[in-house]
């Protein structure tokens, strides 16, 4: 939460919720509560613009899931961030995915 915290503070992000399941299985975005409310927030609430995770993997342990999730909230017109990653760099990384699927 300390990491989350500073680079919230360094980046200009008031921090509106927290979410939380760190004993959640990490594979599928459905079996963790905290992204689980945060996704249903994004769809009845729409009231952030930006999710700050502490690490990519917070997400899911599978590249496939968190590029799922990148794509959803750019259609949603919000964002991903991370002190690992930058948003910038998730999109990249989901379209490139994306790409690399599409030619198979």
């Amino acid at each position: 939460m300390a990491a989350i915290e500073a680079y919230a503070a360094e980046h200009g992000h008031d921090l509106v919720a927290h979410y939380e399941d760190l004993d959640a299985p990490g594979l599928l975005l459905y079996y963790r509560p905290g992204l689980k409310e945060a996704i249903n927030n994004i769809k009845e609430l729409e009231d952030w613009e930006v999710l700050v995770v502490a690490q990519p993997g917070s997400i899911s342990d599978t590249d496939s899931a968190v590029h799922e999730f990148v794509h959803k909230l750019s259609l949603y017109g919000n964002r991903l961030e991370s002190p690992a990653r930058t948003w910038e760099d998730f999109l990249a990384a989901m379209r490139s995915y994306r790409r690399a699927m599409s030619r198979r």
